[in-house]
């Protein structure tokens, strides 16, 4: 691996939510993200590191071209707090591992809900 800051990503578990997204109703999908997006933030942000605030206030969901869902951090030195914290590294990629199930099956659920379903 190249020397610098990196992050590396549970790609098997990105790929079975692929695989999980397209056997929802297409009509949903886009508020499952969105849902799904603005809740793994907020896990984000309650295990931020906090040193002025910026950095936990910096957490953001943003769309994509395709209607994907981004989220992530916007400062300059997230990524580098990110993988070198001493004792908060690596906190966004496990609040979202930590909750990710949890919250896009809540968000499905609720999706489902919304649309008639018991």
């Amino acid at each position: 691996m190249a020397d610098g800051t990196y992050a590396d990503l549970p790609m098997k578990k990105i790929l079975g939510f692929q695989r999980v997204m397209r056997r929802i109703p297409e009509d949903m999908r886009q508020d499952v993200l969105e849902e799904a997006g603005e809740a793994l933030v907020g896990e984000a942000q309650v295990t931020a590191p906090i040193k002025t605030g910026n950095l936990s206030e910096s957490h953001y969901v943003g769309d994509f071209d395709d209607g994907a869902q981004i989220i992530g951090v916007n400062t300059d030195y997230a990524m580098a707090v990110h993988e070198t914290h001493p004792t908060k590294k690596r906190w966004f990629r496990k609040a979202i591992a930590k909750n990710f199930r949890r919250v896009i099956a809540k968000s499905i659920k609720r999706q489902l809900k919304l649309r008639g379903a018991e």
